[in-house]
C-alpha cells in the first residue's frame, strides 16, 4: 500500500529531476551562447538560436571578454 508519505516523496523526486533537466537546459544554451559569441555569430542570431534574451546574451558576452 502506497501512503501519503510515499506519494508526497514520489513527487518531490520528480520535480528535483524535472529542475536538473531544466538547469542543465539552461547550462547548455549559456555555453553554446558563449561558443557562438567565440566564433563571432551576431548576436541576433545567437538570440534566435538559443531563445536567451539580449540582455542575457549580452552578459555573457561581457563575462567572455574580462575573461
Amino acid at each position: 500500500m502506497i501512503t501519503y508519505e510515499d506519494e508526497l516523496k514520489q513527487e518531490a523526486r520528480k520535480e528535483g529531476r524535472e529542475e536538473g533537466k531544466r538547469e542543465g537546459r539552461q547550462e547548455e544554451k549559456i555555453e553554446i551562447t558563449r561558443n557562438l559569441i567565440k566564433l563571432g555569430i551576431p548576436l541576433d542570431f545567437i538570440k534566435k538560436a538559443t531563445g536567451l534574451s539580449e540582455k542575457k546574451v549580452l552578459e555573457i558576452k561581457e563575462k567572455l571578454e574580462k575573461e
